[in-house]
């Protein structure tokens, strides 16, 4: 027997983990490169099948060993095995997301062992990849993906089989850095393009979304982690009508796999005659060739014979649709919701700043801190010419000042401190540098978290006695720390550290109480975060598609747990609310909260109708401006009753 390991590498070199949030709206751990070490190799796919001494491939030293079990096939059979997998994984065959070197691993493990790979390695996820900051490294990572050394060579092919071009892997990792740090400083409205220098571009990332499946361990694993999965059964050495479909059926998994991949649907291939083939074949009853099988959560839902190219098509498209329904808000028509702008709004008026100063120095304030204000943060806000280094030292002291003065001064006294970091929160460098310390990996303290967490403090302690002061620039606050998309992330998607989860909880309790408070001025200033709030979701979802290459909106992301909480307190907002520019806000937020939620008919519908949304909004309406009520008639008639 011989012992079986799978080595992991992090592509990302960490940058992943520290990052995606922030980016993506998902925290991604890694991205992930496997090979499996057996018999003294370290057997990858890659540029082909390729192997090298154990340790010694470009990627370097392996990140973690994990052990898969040990092996009874020998040497030679394992060579044999590989061999029939030469003409299947090939360079042209590689794929980014659905057929690269983890589903190589996957197969290989299962053929050797039985057994397969952790499922948090089941290959680069496709929610990543799919958004614009994915689609933009996708060069880079293919690259690092398919890089070689002259450490390397491929396996069962001649010693002078042609390699990728080497390129150095500091150049690689050089680029992938210069990715992200541009993706962390764009706008949060304008699409992610890359502009790293020396990325290599990858001729064929996409070329076919198929999983081709050789082990039986792997096609368990498969079908035991896949929503909707679409098997061809073939045989295409000796079956004609194999032969004749196979472009049809690649065809439409590449049409299918841009809209249902990153909602996990998989279209794979079992080729009979390699590998476990024909054991995997017999398992699921396939007598003949080709085969086509329709599993739902690892059930057999229906079955094709034959090479019926539309009848396969009408198939398919009526098996996806079983999987993945339509939102209720997909069939009807909602044309004035679906023109709502989903662009952030920002609070960008600037302040007097030597009269926010002087009322510090009024209030008693420690003059070396106001001192850092003046001479450090002010200049910066005012349009001062700073490096990116000097703008992290400048936020390290400003949040170091920020702490001191929030535990010297009374709640009623940090309102100019904080309408200091709302204006920080509109220019770019300063949101980078945020983004940097709000991040889950991060060890440096969080200037925004303490201040949320007074305002929120103080509305638990007094209600409405809560300093106006500190209310009003707390909400303002919120408003433009959810305009850009990276800390809008941070702060709205599920909260993968306590810091971040108290931040968040402390927001929502900001604003869920502001938007009933008894002054104007101050459910005004909830309006406007109850919009970024609300538009946050679609900001990612549009962000998705852009990167799926479709249309309109991807409503692959996961309903958040604030949604039913923010609802509630606006849909009280509008009942209660008779200045008719804060009811029209909260309108929008409305709208925008429940359009495609992924909550709708779990959550945010029967609360709807037990709320009476649809009467509460007719009856409000009523006497509103013709356009607002336009848009209200559209929600109460269609939008919160589908």
């Amino acid at each position: 027997m011989s012992r079986v390991q799978l080595y992991v590498y992090d592509l990302s070199k960490g940058l992943a983990k520290s990052m995606s949030l922030m980016l993506t709206g998902k925290q991604i751990d890694g991205i992930w490169h496997t090979s499996v070490v057996v018999f003294g190799r370290e057997i990858f796919f890659g540029q082909g099948i390729m192997e090298a001494k154990p340790g010694m491939t470009h990627h370097g030293p392996p990140m973690q060993v994990i052990e898969c079990g040990t092996t009874e096939i020998d040497p030679d059979t394992f060579q044999e095995y590989l061999a029939s997998l030469h003409e299947l994984y090939t360079p042209s065959k590689y794929h980014l997301i659905d057929f690269n070197c983890n589903h190589f691993t996957a197969d290989v493990v299962g053929f050797l062992t039985g057994n397969a790979i952790p499922t948090w390695i089941s290959g680069l996820p496709a929610e990543f990849l799919s958004t614009p900051f994915g689609q933009a490294m996708r060069p880079q990572i293919d690259s690092m993906f398919r890089q070689t050394s002259t450490t390397e060579h491929p396996v069962a092919g001649p010693s002078g089989a042609p390699q990728a071009a080497a390129v150095p892997n500091g150049t690689l990792a050089s680029s992938l850095l210069t990715s992200v740090a541009t993706q962390a400083t764009a706008s949060s409205t304008s699409p992610a393009t890359s502009s790293a220098p020396n990325a290599v571009a990858s001729s064929s990332a996409s070329t076919s979304p198929l999983l081709l499946i050789t082990s039986s361990a792997n096609f368990a694993s498969l079908l035991s982690s896949t929503p909707a999965l679409v098997v061809n059964f073939t045989n295409t050495a000796g079956c004609a009508p194999c032969r004749a479909i196979k472009p049809a059926y690649e065809a439409l998994s590449s049409t299918h796999a841009g809209v249902y991949g990153p909602r996990g649907a998989r279209f794979a291939e079992v080729e009979l005659g390699v590998g476990d083939g024909q054991r995997i074949a017999a398992a699921h009853g396939v007598s003949a060739t080709p085969t086509f099988i329709f599993y739902k959560r690892g059930v057999k839902v229906d079955e094709m014979k034959g090479a019926d190219k539309r009848a396969l098509e009408a198939r398919t498209e009526a098996f996806l649709e079983d999987c993945f329904p339509r939102h209720p808000h997909r069939k009807v028509y909602l044309p004035t919701v679906e023109r709502l702008s989903t662009e952030p709004i920002v609070v960008a008026a600037a302040p007097a700043y030597p009269a926010l100063l002087g009322k510090l120095e009024s209030f008693g304030a420690d003059p070396s801190h106001v001192a850092v204000l003046r001479d450090s943060v002010v200049p910066v806000l005012q349009g001062a010419t700073v490096s990116d280094a000097q703008v992290v030292g400048i936020v390290e002291r400003w949040t170091a000042s920020t702490a001191a003065l929030l535990t010297a001064l009374k709640p009623e006294q940090v309102f100019p401190l904080i309408d200091l970091w709302r204006i920080g929160l509109t220019l770019e460098k300063v949101v980078h540098a945020l983004a940097r310390v709000l991040s889950p990996s991060s060890t440096v303290p969080n200037p925004l978290g303490p201040i949320v967490a007074l305002a929120a403090a103080q509305l638990r302690a007094n209600g409405p006695a809560t300093p106006k002061p500190l209310l009003l620039t707390s909400l303002r606050l919120l408003t433009n720390l959810l305009a850009p998309l990276p800390l809008a992330n941070l702060v709205l998607a599920p909260p993968p550290t306590a810091g971040l989860g108290a931040l968040q909880a402390d927001a929502v309790h900001v604003l869920v109480d502001a938007l009933l408070h008894a002054d104007a001025a101050v459910r005004k200033a909830a309006g406007e975060v109850a919009v970024n709030v609300a538009a946050w979701r679609h900001r990612v979802g549009k962000g998705r598609a852009k990167g799926e290459g479709i249309e309109g909106e991807d409503e692959g992301q996961e309903a958040a747990e604030w949604e039913v909480e923010v609802l509630s307190a606006v849909l009280e907002g509008i009942a209660r609310e008779e200045d008719e520019d804060v009811a029209h806000r909260l309108l929008v937020a409305l709208a925008l909260l429940v359009y495609l939620s992924p909550g709708y008919e779990s959550a945010l519908k029967p609360m709807l109708d037990v709320l009476s949304a649809r009467e509460t909004i007719v009856r409000k309406s009523r006497g509103w401006k013709r356009d607002v009520r336009k848009l209200a008639d559209e929600v109460a008639a269609k939008l919160v009753v589908a």
